[in-house]
């Protein structure tokens, strides 16, 4: 896009109101994120993935307590020993962007050293 291209924009944009500037603003946002995860081969996960997620999580915990895990969804692509054990178990299952995570028992507390 050429600079004069941009800066007509800009001034078209002044003649919104402050809710309309507001929703383009969004809009623009959104499609950056888009753009970026796209570009980086990633994928941002929507709240019904993070839901699934963590259902999954809760129904599996005890299984896999101590344990790393790779989440494609909701669906497990690996599990180890270690992080990169989960991961490596997920690309060969042709998931690059898999969710990983340590699984904790469920009685077992996590302090942040506070």
């Amino acid at each position: 896009m050429s600079v004069e291209t941009l800066e007509a924009i800009k001034q078209q944009t002044a003649v919104l109101s402050r809710q309309e500037k507001f929703v383009l603003a969004n809009y623009l946002l959104e499609q950056t994120k888009e753009e970026a995860a796209t570009a980086n081969g990633s994928h941002i996960a929507t709240d019904d993935v993070k839901r699934r997620q963590l259902e999954w999580l809760k129904n599996n915990r005890e299984k896999y307590a101590g344990q790393y895990i790779a989440l494609d969804g909701d669906c497990l692509v690996g599990h180890g020993a270690t992080i990169r054990e989960a991961n490596e178990q997920a690309k060969q299952k042709g998931v690059k962007n898999a969710f990983l995570v340590r699984v904790f028992a469920e009685e077992t507390s996590v302090s942040a050293g506070l």
